[in-house]
């Protein structure tokens, strides 16, 4: 099942649309978040710029569309690319990583991540990418 982007209420088994057929994977949202960030309200997504609470957005939004019998292979494909492609993905996780990179620089760190789900989708030839 392909889950599409809408405000109305998730039901099982149904696909939602929006205009422009945006579909709500993980990657469309975190480039939405990345967005926001570059206008400096990254914020309204986490409560605080910490990156434990992306790394529950990121557990969260993958759970729910688990639940909801959706496979999210835009993302499945990013995490491979920042593994094989960038070497990025350690056992330790991104997130801790990321941090130790920034020198407990949170938003620092939140920012490396979204400019990698950037550059993947610019690598894989998506421009518009439900933004």
């Amino acid at each position: 099942m392909r889950l599409k982007c809408d405000s109305r209420v998730l039901k099982e088994g149904a696909v939602f649309e929006k205009s422009g057929d945006a579909r709500c994977s993980l990657v469309d949202a975190l480039l939405r978040i990345r967005n926001d960030l570059l206008q400096g309200r990254i914020e309204m997504h986490l409560g605080e710029t910490n990156i434990h609470r992306l790394v529950g957005f990121v557990d969260g939004y993958r759970a729910c569309l688990v639940d909801h019998g959706a496979d999210d292979r835009d993302f499945e494909r990013f995490c491979e690319w920042l593994r094989s492609v960038k070497d990025e993905f350690p056992v330790e996780g991104w997130a801790a990583k990321y941090l130790r990179d920034s020198h407990g620089d949170h938003l620092a760190a939140i920012k490396k991540f979204l400019d990698f789900v950037s550059e993947f989708v610019e690598a894989e030839g998506k421009t518009s990418h439900g933004l």
